[in-house]
C-alpha cells in the first residue's frame, strides 16, 4: 500500500517502510491510500480533510493524517483506521 509522507518526517518514513508500506513524497502521491503531514489541522478537521493528488488525466483524493505530536506507531494506527486495514 502506498502512503505519501511529508519529506521532513524521516522517522515516520523509515518506520512505515519497515512495516512494508510503499512510502512516497507528497509530490508523487497519485494512488496513495493516505497522506501524512505536519500542519495546523485539528483532529476534527483531520477526519474531513482529503489531499488532492493529480496528473494530467487522473485526480484522486486521500485522507490526510496530521503527524504533529504523534509517534510513528500512533501514525500507523491512524493509517490503519482511515484505510480500513486490519492489524496483521
Amino acid at each position: 500500500m502506498k502512503i505519501a509522507v511529508q519529506d521532513n518526517l524521516e522517522e515516520v518514513r523509515n518506520f512505515l517502510a519497515s512495516q512494508g508500506y510503499e512510502v512516497v513524497s507528497p509530490s508523487n502521491a497519485l494512488g496513495a491510500a493516505a497522506m501524512v503531514v505536519t500542519g495546523d489541522i485539528d483532529a476534527r478537521e483531520e477526519e474531513h480533510t482529503l489531499a488532492l493528488a493529480t496528473n494530467p488525466t487522473i485526480t484522486t483524493y486521500a485522507p490526510v493524517i496530521n503527524a504533529a505530536g504523534k509517534s510513528p506507531e500512533e501514525i500507523l494506527q491512524r493509517i490503519r483506521e482511515v484505510v480500513g486495514e486490519r492489524k496483521a
